[in-house]
């Protein structure tokens, strides 16, 4: 932002510009947030946090923002614009090795902003749960334009693809990707993620090409898949009675209910208790703090989300996977968006955090199994892909508001048979 572009809130005199030593400390307010929002979070950063270390006081920072919110959706702006002009700067992508290597050139920048803007990928879910907020539909809108240009970038044809949805699926798929990649997620080199990731886009643009977009299989994935690991133990220490089981999984029940609605931070124990129909009581009685019920919910929605990968088709033409994506859907939302409301959680519990991560590791296996079946390519960055699609996709339905089911579930199941399996239709 130049600095004739920075203005001071109002009432700060008849002339609200600032000249080159205001916009330094525009700038610098700007990067604290980001920092700021990249070590706390988006719930527990506040302006203070921000101000200490901008190096500024507060009457400072009110003179340029109104609170948090508002410099956080000014560095979502600034994202917005940066995306817009990345995908303004691909040209036409030929149906050949040259388009995957101009794919993976406009990949690897992509990484390269999303390092930058982290903090502002990963707080976004926070922040889009105030609904009031009109500042995401613009964010919402590029994302669109960013999936549009890129899939109108198949020699400026659309290559039978429906443009309903599928642009909104393909770039959740590809910043999930990049999250899940830079978690550690299957361990592989940048190289070798952002060239699997353009096979996987141009597959997506143009469907299996031997020699140019599938090539032989990296890796197979070991013989003998990993045991679900076994939770610590999480009841009160003593067996209950059936009455006494009953209520406890009412208390599940409504807090998956309440969690997919309001996230793991404005979820309060008095909220739970409310959509249960249960007095205070009744939670302490079970559970002896928020976390230990999300811990319970957890460990059933990880046995439920395996149950459901076991049952993924064999057979995956079009109506197999789209009846798959729709159970696939039904168990995310009885289960709470817990895929999704584990990104929210600091794990200051490190049995939790070993058990969480176990369990990554577990369904990680299972959808690297379901890749390795088409017998080419990459099935390690695919599944990283596949675990993208079903986790982030239904979360933009049932809790961002960001798609019609339907319409999700048929755009995932285009990105599935030709990005992921390369079918050609």
């Amino acid at each position: 932002m130049e600095p004739a572009d920075v203005v001071r809130r109002p009432p700060f005199g008849d002339n609200p510009q600032v000249g080159e030593r205001g916009a330094t400390t525009h700038r610098r307010i700007l990067e604290a947030a980001l920092d700021t929002f990249g070590e706390h979070g988006f719930h527990d950063t506040h302006v203070e946090l921000i101000t200490e270390t901008a190096g500024c006081s507060r009457p400072s920072f009110y003179q340029y923002f109104s609170s948090k919110d508002d410099v956080f959706w000014r560095l979502a702006g600034e994202l917005a614009a940066a995306m817009e002009e990345l995908a303004g700067g691909l040209g036409p992508v030929a149906p050949d090795t040259d388009g995957v290597a101009q794919l993976t050139t406009w990949f690897d920048e992509l990484i390269d902003l999303y390092a930058a803007y982290a903090p502002v990928f990963v707080a976004f879910p926070a922040a889009m749960r105030d609904r009031r907020s009109a500042s995401a539909r613009p964010l919402r809108a590029i994302s669109d334009h960013v999936g549009d240009a890129l899939l109108r970038r198949a020699n400026g044809r659309r290559r039978n693809l429906r443009m309903d949805g599928l642009s909104a699926v393909t770039v959740t798929m590809l910043l999930r990707t990049i999250y899940y990649w830079r978690a550690g997620l299957g361990q592989v080199s940048r190289p070798r993620f952002a060239h699997g990731t353009a096979q996987t886009i141009h597959r997506l643009l143009y469907g299996r090409i031997d020699d140019v977009n599938a090539g032989p299989v990296t890796r197979a994935p070991a013989k003998r898949p990993p045991r679900f690991p076994d939770p610590p133990t999480s009841d009160r220490g003593r067996p209950l009675r059936p009455r006494g089981q009953r209520t406890r999984q009412a208390l599940i029940d409504a807090a998956s209910a309440v969690l997919l609605e309001r996230g793991y931070h404005d979820t309060r124990v008095d909220d739970v208790v409310a959509a249960a129909g249960l007095a205070r009581g009744s939670f302490y009685r079970h559970f002896d703090t928020k976390d230990h019920l999300f811990y319970a919910l957890a460990e059933q929605a990880a046995a439920r989300m395996i149950e459901s990968l076991a049952a993924y088709p064999e057979d995956t033409g079009v109506h197999e996977l789209r009846r798959w994506l729709e159970q696939w859907f039904d168990a995310y939302r009885a289960n709470g968006g817990v895929i999704s409301a584990w990104q929210e959680i600091d794990y200051r519990d490190p049995e939790l955090a070993e058990y969480a991560i176990a369990v990554a590791a577990t369904v990680f296996d299972r959808l690297t199994r379901i890749v390795s079946r088409r017998q080419f390519g990459d099935a390690t960055v695919d599944a990283i892909a596949l675990l993208s699609i079903i986790e982030g996709v239904p979360y933009s339905v049932l809790v961002r508001d960001a798609l019609d089911e339907r319409v999700a579930i048929d755009a995932s199941a285009v990105v599935i048979r030709r990005g992921l399996l390369g079918a050609s239709a």
